[in-house]
């Protein structure tokens, strides 16, 4: 039996709070997240006053999820009759393309204004408004780290003493002194999700704890077999490193988790990882199913 191993869920759209109680309330999850990225119907004071209740009845720790440089479609689009409109301004070194979650993949043809997207062939399907994608070029440069939402739950969770949070992208020191400029008590999870974020950890002593983001850094690292050096590389820096997304993905398509699955949790479990993440779509969606198969996983 793995005793030593923990879980962390996602949670579901607050708009459906027998789902949120459902996270909390499991005797498997140890800690939860909540993704700023994901639309909610109350403000953010409202959100986190819900969420702290919720803490402390349950006695969960409860992490705030905040995007950074990660690169999210800012509203509706038909590509056939718009560009894509991004989050952040950025430069890209040609060729390059842009990837979808739906993992499609196109050709960036033009960049208009900082974060307007031309791309080439025209997306199958309409964009809907933050979901995030992936830019693969031979250099990107990303403008700025926090955005204005981040900066709104940030300045939040310091009224509302919440320091818990964990920060997508982080490439660079500035990155967390951004953070701790407007949260001083922060208490900091960076997500490893690109090349450069595994070159600031192998070049910079890092304090915060770390996050091997395995979606986004498998396709930002050249979706590889390189993609194990970098995860040795998270848990040699940080023996308390989160293993987080690619887990129990098969439930994503099917009712039942493939064997590769339970193989991949072992291979980690092998490397040193002892804290594990599951993800937005099998949370909102496979919950239970990904509850019994952890089950199996930790009797195993």
């Amino acid at each position: 039996m793995k005793k030593d191993c923990i879980l962390i869920a996602t949670l579901p759209s607050l708009n459906n709070m027998e789902k949120v109680q459902r996270v909390f309330e499991n005797p498997f999850i140890s800690e939860v997240r909540f993704n700023t990225g994901v639309q909610v119907p109350y403000s953010a004071e409202q959100t986190l006053e819900i969420l702290r209740k919720l803490s402390v009845e349950y006695n969960k720790k409860i992490w705030i999820d905040i995007k950074g440089r990660q690169l999210r479609v800012t509203k509706w689009a038909d590509p056939l009759y718009s560009c894509v409109e991004l989050n952040h301004n950025v430069q890209v070194v040609y060729p390059a393309q842009i990837y979808f979650r739906n993992g499609e993949k196109v050709n960036i043809t033009h960049i208009k204004n900082g974060n307007m997207i031309f791309v080439d062939p025209l997306p199958r399907q309409a964009l809907g408004a933050g979901q995030s994608v992936n830019i693969i070029a031979k250099d990107v440069e990303i403008e700025g780290y926090l955005t204005p939402t981040d900066k709104l739950y940030l300045n939040t969770c310091g009224k509302m003493n919440m320091p818990y949070i964990m920060a997508s992208f982080v490439e660079l020191p500035e990155d967390l002194e951004q953070i701790y400029h407007v949260l001083p008590n922060a208490q900091i999870v960076a997500k490893i999700e690109t090349l450069k974020g595994i070159d600031f950890i192998s070049r910079y002593k890092v304090t915060t704890n770390l996050m091997a983001a395995r979606d986004d850094l498998y396709l930002q690292s050249g979706q590889n077999y390189s993609m194990l050096n970098h995860l040795k590389t998270i848990i040699s820096k940080d023996n308390e490193a989160i293993c987080a997304s690619r887990i129990f993905t098969s439930l994503e398509r099917k009712s039942t988790v493939d064997f590769a699955d339970f193989a991949d949790l072992e291979l980690m479990y092998s490397i040193g990882y002892r804290k594990f993440m599951l993800c937005d779509n099998v949370c909102n969606y496979s919950f239970s199913s990904a509850i019994k198969a952890w089950e199996d996983f930790i009797n195993g």
